[in-house]
């Protein structure tokens, strides 16, 4: 019965097998001419408020971020200004309840999806404020408490309210001044739902054949049982380690000689990357962005997915002689229907007390979001469970709460000491 279940009600099951086979050059995605762009870089978590207080939105049947990017792909940019902003005034925006607001992991271009930045240099946001009106909206930048005002032609939000009325406010949250910017805080203990996937792997071959073709591949294979396939000296594939437990870990190297480009074009050229690797794009979604990388994992219901511990399911790094791409082949293929179990979390503040008295200073403490961790189901071979998970960034390194307080920190504490990036 669960598996006729599955069948006829799970809106992704239409979706399985079905990779994209179109192809998308780098020409097409700086020109902003490809579904893919809007797809990777859709915001992650919307916020609205009830009786003056802050809560995470929830709406199982309507995604208000997709909704929110359908509206904003139907509307015409007219002008975009600068406005004056401190931590003081950008604060009391995050706290206005006359706004809706959506957020992005990290901070994007406004020439991300358009020249709207004439005569500026990659403006960066990572928070969007809907107001009342269709005629503008407001883009923040957290770390810096920059705001930028938009002025839209034909823009309509109407429908993104209605759904944010009717969604859910089950959580409340404060946004909580960290190195990096705001976090959301949980003020009190919850109770975060459990969810379970069947998952697959494509073949070590699938991906040789996507990523270097079937002619003129030689292989190698060191020591530790690590396998290279390389194509003339300018296309390397490794591919993990066989065995009973892989981690399903692969890295992608394309050597070209030029300069790194902009911001911009990083975060435009890394989705012509991840589309070319072929795995399933539907809950994929861009997470961050550091010096000369950017990153994708995938969303489960908001909230990221990290893989063997702490590892993203995509991470793109630029330098002047190669572009690599290090990637994990998983594929969330079907939702198991939510069986009611569900995962309590402490307080975010508790959290980071616990942290704090196990040697992390807060000052050091970039970002904090609650995550899912995957955990095999031992019922079935394909069958995973995503437990959430408080996750943690700091020293430039994304780990569990867990796993922070296992850390030896006098390492961490002697590298920043001498300057050195772990």
């Amino acid at each position: 019965m669960l598996w006729i279940f599955i069948m006829t009600n799970d809106q992704r099951f239409s979706h399985i097998d079905q990779q994209r086979s179109s192809s998308v050059d780098k020409e097409q995605l700086r020109n902003r001419n490809t579904k893919d762009l809007y797809d990777l870089y859709i915001p992650t978590n919307s916020y609205g408020f009830k009786n003056g207080k802050v809560y995470r939105l929830y709406d199982s049947k309507n995604n208000l971020p997709f909704e929110f990017s359908k509206d904003l792909k139907r509307a015409k940019v007219d002008n975009v200004s600068s406005e004056k902003s401190n931590q003081s005034s950008y604060e009391q925006l995050l706290n206005n309840p006359n706004f809706i607001q959506l957020t992005y992991p990290d901070e994007i271009t406004l020439k991300l999806f358009g020249d709207y930045s004439r005569g500026k240099s990659n403006r960066e946001f990572n928070r969007i404020f809907i107001p009342s009106s269709n005629k503008w909206i407001y883009l923040g930048d957290d770390e810096t408490n920059q705001l930028y005002r938009v002025t839209l032609k034909n823009g309509n939000f109407d429908r993104l309210r209605k759904y944010a009325k009717d969604a859910s406010y089950n959580d409340q949250v404060e946004f909580v001044r960290l190195k990096s910017g705001y976090s959301t805080f949980y003020s009190k203990e919850i109770d975060w739902k459990v969810y379970s996937y069947l998952t697959n792997h494509q073949s070590d071959s699938y991906f040789v054949n996507r990523l270097l073709g079937t002619s003129g591949v030689s292989s190698r294979t060191s020591k530790d049982g690590q396998t290279t396939y390389s194509l003339n000296y300018s296309n390397r594939l490794r591919v993990p380690k066989a065995g009973k437990n892989p981690e399903h870990n692969y890295l992608y190297t394309s050597y070209e000689k030029g300069k790194i480009p902009s911001t911009t074009n990083r975060l435009l050229d890394s989705v012509y990357y991840v589309h070319n690797l072929g795995l399933t794009e539907q809950d994929l979604r861009f997470f961050d962005a550091d010096n000369n990388s950017v990153s994708y994992t995938n969303y489960i219901e908001g909230t990221p997915v990290f893989l063997n511990q702490h590892d993203v399911q995509v991470n793109t790094t630029f330098s002047t002689g190669a572009v690599s791409i290090a990637f994990n082949s998983i594929n969330f293929q079907i939702p198991i229907p939510f069986d009611g179990q569900t995962e309590k979390l402490e307080s975010t503040g508790q959290m980071i007390k616990n942290l704090q008295n196990h040697g992390i200073n807060k000052d050091d403490i970039e970002k904090v979001l609650v995550g899912f961790r995957v955990e095999k189901d031992n019922s079935h071979d394909s069958l995973i469970n995503l437990i959430p998970t408080y996750y943690v960034k700091a020293y430039g390194e994304w780990k569990s709460a867990g796993e922070w307080s296992k850390q030896d920190m006098s390492v961490y504490k002697t590298a920043k000491t001498e300057g050195v990036t772990k």
